[in-house]
């Protein structure tokens, strides 16, 4: 198997081919920016992110970046642990991907969860009332039914 070492590339544009597909390595684009503003901005303008790794002592800038942007994952002051914590789902956003997988997020990512009401017809002759035709007798028992009452409930 040949593995190529990382390649940092340096002075990379926000419009060059490389930041056109998604990267999975070995390759590192560093685009500067002056600004917290200005990075987020560039982030928001790209296609959503499968991880968005951001690495500072300030609390303030991780917590900005963490809720003006979005991405598949978030990750603070580390690049690796993210996706191999099985405690945690993993998955993207948009372009990088649909769902979350990993223990239980993978479970219900590849589930269909059904909704099932199963209800019988005892209780049809009172459900009448919701169906036409509205006749002044089933018209007040709705009107009753709604309206509020202080000291009665219904079950």
């Amino acid at each position: 198997m040949l593995v190529s070492a990382p390649t940092v590339l340096v002075d990379v544009a926000e419009d060059d081919a490389l930041m056109e597909e998604e990267i999975f390595g070995p390759f590192l684009p560093i685009l500067t920016a002056e600004t917290l503003e200005e990075a987020i901005a560039l982030i928001n303008r790209q296609e959503k992110p499968l991880a968005l790794y951001v690495f500072s002592e300030e609390s303030s800038v991780v917590n900005t970046v963490l809720e003006k942007s979005s991405s598949g994952g978030f990750c603070s002051n580390d690049g690796i642990i993210h996706m191999a914590l099985p405690t945690l789902p993993f998955g993207g956003v948009g372009a990088s991907g649909f769902g979350s997988y990993h223990g239980r997020w993978g479970f219900e990512r590849l589930s269909h969860q059904r909704a099932v009401m199963l209800r019988g017809w005892t209780l049809e002759r009172l459900n009448g009332l919701r169906y036409p035709p509205y006749t002044e007798d089933k018209l007040s028992w709705l009107r009753w039914t709604t309206s509020a009452k202080p000291s009665c409930s219904l079950m």
